[in-house]
């Protein structure tokens, strides 16, 4: 799992989306216009391809056996961001634009490469990381349209109508660009996989990072063809406030939280670091499979994941050798 080492891969890839995106923000309209169907659909399909084949059940289930330690990092990947963003946004703390983005940023799973790789680095249990972060991943499938649906789907006065236009809306994407194609990678490779398991997983992460490189790519560069390059750093310099205050949260109570598992600290590194990260590999393509028509509204969902990954690669890797010494002092 070690494909972004030290958050740089992605980092400079994400640089390079958005000069791209900045210079030639016509690229993604012209892509769209070169096949009857969406390019993004098409890099959805071929992730999640990537997604069951990746999938390893064995290092699922082990994590099972710590069941109190499984159900308090999940609590805090999924419910402490959520339950933060909305705190805020009842005191009216965020701009209405971004109320959606940072609901979607909250509701997100745990990265896998990332925390597995500083988990590692700073000498924690790295196979629990693992463990927890695919679990995570796997339960967002499912997770992020039941909370989108409850959150910000508006349809009548009842939850139940909520949950029956979410279905209508969310249901056909998430089986045709999701389900079915994490099942045809996983049979796949049930079937074909008889060797070199380690260098197909690195050849298939790189084409996933790829494409999740051009999905941001296409985001941002919709938006600033829109938009305006003016307007569109304006937009930036207003949502900084909220990321920041989103970090120091989300750091600060992914430490208290991983606190409560066992008393092995090697653990505690892995939950801090499964619980304080969101993962752009997962929200991307999950952000174009909700029902978004408009390209401002899109703008204000995929900005917030793609800056905080930025913010959460630089900080997390900060934390590297004070964690590293930490663990160090027990053993």
């Amino acid at each position: 799992m070690r494909v972004f080492p030290n958050g740089t891969g992605i980092l400079l890839g994400l640089l390079i989306c958005f000069a791209g995106a900045w210079f030639f923000p016509g690229g993604a309209e012209w892509a769209d216009s070169l096949l009857p169907v969406s390019n993004s659909s098409i890099l959805v399909v071929v992730i999640f391809l990537i997604q069951g084949w990746n999938v390893r059940f064995d290092v699922i289930a082990s994590v099972f056996r710590g069941f109190p330690n499984l159900f308090v990092v999940l609590g805090g990947i999924f419910l402490s961001p959520l339950v933060f963003t909305l705190t805020l946004q009842y005191f009216a703390f965020f701009h209405l634009d971004w109320r959606e983005g940072f609901i979607f940023l909250a509701i997100l799973p745990t990265t896998i490469s990332t925390c597995v790789v500083y988990t590692s680095m700073a000498d924690g249990d790295s196979d629990s990381a693992l463990g927890y972060a695919a679990l995570s991943n796997l339960i967002a499938i499912i997770w992020v349209p039941f909370a989108w649906s409850i959150l910000v789907i508006e349809s009548g006065s009842s939850v139940t109508g909520q949950w029956v236009t979410a279905g209508r809306v969310m249901l056909p994407p998430m089986f045709g660009l999701v389900l079915f194609p994490c099942f045809l990678g996983w049979l796949a490779k049930k079937i074909f996989l008889r060797v070199g398991e380690n260098r197909h997983r690195k050849m298939f992460n790189r084409i996933s990072f790829l494409c999740i490189l051009l999905l941001a790519y296409m985001a941002l560069a919709k938006s600033i063809s829109q938009l305006g390059t003016s307007e569109f750093i304006q937009l930036l310099y207003q949502l900084f406030p909220y990321l920041l205050a989103f970090l120091i949260f989300h750091i600060s109570v992914s430490w208290i939280i991983s606190s409560f598992l066992s008393s092995d600290r090697k653990l505690k590194v892995a939950g801090f670091y499964c619980i304080s990260q969101k993962s752009l590999a997962m929200g991307l393509p999950m952000a174009t499979l909700l029902p978004v028509n408009d390209v401002k509204v899109e703008l204000f969902l995929v900005c917030p994941l793609i800056f905080y990954h930025f913010l959460q690669l630089f900080v997390g890797a900060s934390f590297i050798p004070a964690l590293r010494k930490w663990v160090e002092l027990r053993s």
